[in-house]
């Protein structure tokens, strides 16, 4: 366990944040939780975020309404999972990944940390590669020029920590919502609301395929967030209110990722796409233009600090010698990301963006999914009447069931798998059915956390009838 750090950090904002994986104690906890609204809100007012969008209408054929529908559920689904999760973070006062040790044991943690700190890393580059491109547009001195000054501002504010990305995600949010507004109201009238579906690019997984599909990438877009969840509210206050901080949190998400979903699915019905800031270049005034891509290069930001933020921690949890040697600090663990993240978003800025990014969304669902059916399997069962945070640490065991329901959840799934890099026979035979492998993993890694925790449940109950 990561020893509990001696320095105040109160509400400094310019103080990089001295906490890392311990849990933060009662004197250090602050704010409220409309803090959470604000840093979801604009944390998904980003041109990743419209990019999902597009993916319904331009490569998987539905129509406007279809996608509409497609993007109101996944978001949903998504959105209600991570304000769930969030609630978990004032009642510990630890980070996620930190939490998931009781499910996991200490070492069979290292699976969905090492799994987190890939997709923290991931995510980072995708949308850097977005931002890069805006600068580009603004600032044309060349890909990699315009890529070290992305990487340099995200990697200092995640440096500084906690109190400066919520404070940086709050001044963002009402700049972000009217360079958006303004982007949405303009683009309105270019709109082809009554497009038809695209059969030539459903093929043979026709409309039902198709629409499972793009269900499928919008939850994965939320999945992103979900191993992320608690990271941001375990400095609330240990009595904040669980409706208010779930309901920040739900509507900080749905809100701008239904908004800008469908601004994009819109936008797909207006021209073809050769790069990302496409979407609006070829529609906009020129000072609006400039207006936006300003707005997306801000969003990059307020996206991929969080990114960094979290992902240092995941690095952190893998707490053994070696990760200790290499970052002893939480702010060197985000420096470490901020350059590998950006040696990632050189390699894979240069070439085939989109189906890069649909087949990133899909591979990032595939381990979260059954990450979170344990997680809340493990809440309900062990943890939901229970404050003690030892399990998380000293008490966490090397490796418990999780690890194996996990595995097991994935593996059942593998069969369900619907996309360019890897078919599963089921879905190769059955294309109408999308891609449902994260539903299987799901429902299968829960069901067999609760049959491979009976003796444990059943002695945790012979202990209190002891007792």
């Amino acid at each position: 366990m990561e020893l509990q750090s001696t320095e105040f950090y109160g509400e400094e904002v310019l103080h990089v944040e001295p906490h890392g994986i311990d849990p933060i104690s009662t004197h250090e906890r602050h704010g409220r939780p409309r803090n959470v609204f604000t840093l979801w809100f604009s944390a998904n007012l980003e041109f990743a975020t419209l990019t999902v969008g597009v993916l319904p209408v331009l490569f998987f054929g539905l129509n406007m309404w279809q996608a509409a529908i497609a993007v109101l559920i996944g978001n949903i689904v998504g959105a209600g999972a991570i304000a769930f999760l969030t609630t978990f973070g004032y009642r510990w006062g630890v980070p996620q990944l930190i939490q998931s040790r009781s499910a996991f044991g200490f070492l069979g943690n290292f699976l969905p940390a090492i799994a987190n700190f890939i997709a923290g890393v991931g995510w980072y580059a995708v949308n850097t590669v977005l931002g890069v491109y805006a600068l580009q547009w603004l600032l044309p001195i060349g890909f990699l020029p315009d890529l070290i000054i992305m990487v340099v501002i995200q990697a200092i504010v995640s440096v500084y920590g906690h109190n400066l990305i919520h404070w940086v995600e709050k001044a963002s949010a009402l700049i972000l919502a009217v360079i958006f507004i303004l982007l949405t109201v303009y683009a309105w009238g270019h709109i082809h609301f009554n497009i038809a579906e695209n059969v030539k690019a459903q093929g043979a997984m026709g409309t039902s395929g198709a629409f499972i599909l793009s269900i499928g990438v919008v939850l994965s877009y939320m999945m992103g967030w979900m191993t992320f969840s608690s990271d941001y509210s375990r400095y609330l206050p240990a009595n904040s209110s669980f409706w208010k901080t779930f309901a920040a949190a739900f509507w900080g998400n749905v809100i701008p990722s239904v908004w800008l979903e469908l601004l994009g699915a819109g936008l797909a019905t207006v021209k073809s796409v050769v790069v990302p800031t496409d979407l609006i270049s070829g529609i906009l005034p020129h000072a609006l233009g400039v207006i936006t891509m300003l707005g997306i290069m801000l969003g990059t930001v307020t996206a991929n600090v969080l990114n960094i933020y979290s992902g240092s921690l995941s690095l952190l949890s893998m707490d053994v010698k070696w990760i200790r040697a290499l970052t002893p600090k939480r702010w060197v663990a985000a420096l470490f990301i901020g350059i590998l993240g950006g040696i990632l978003s050189y390699i894979g800025g240069r070439s085939g963006y989109y189906n890069n990014y649909s087949n990133f969304l899909y591979v990032l669902s595939y381990w979260v999914s059954p990450w979170l059916a344990i997680v809340v399997t493990d809440y309900f069962l062990f943890r939901r009447h229970s404050v003690d945070v030892s399990d998380f640490y000293e008490n966490s065991g090397k490796v418990r069931a999780g690890f194996y329901a996990l595995i097991i959840g994935f593996v059942v799934s593998m069969p369900f798998f619907n996309q360019e890099l890897m078919t599963g026979f089921i879905a190769a035979k059955y294309p109408q059915l999308g891609d449902l492998s994260y539903y299987v993993s799901f429902v299968v890694a829960s069901v067999i956390y609760m049959v491979a925790t009976r003796g444990r449940r059943q002695g945790t109950a012979s202990t209190v009838r002891a007792a």
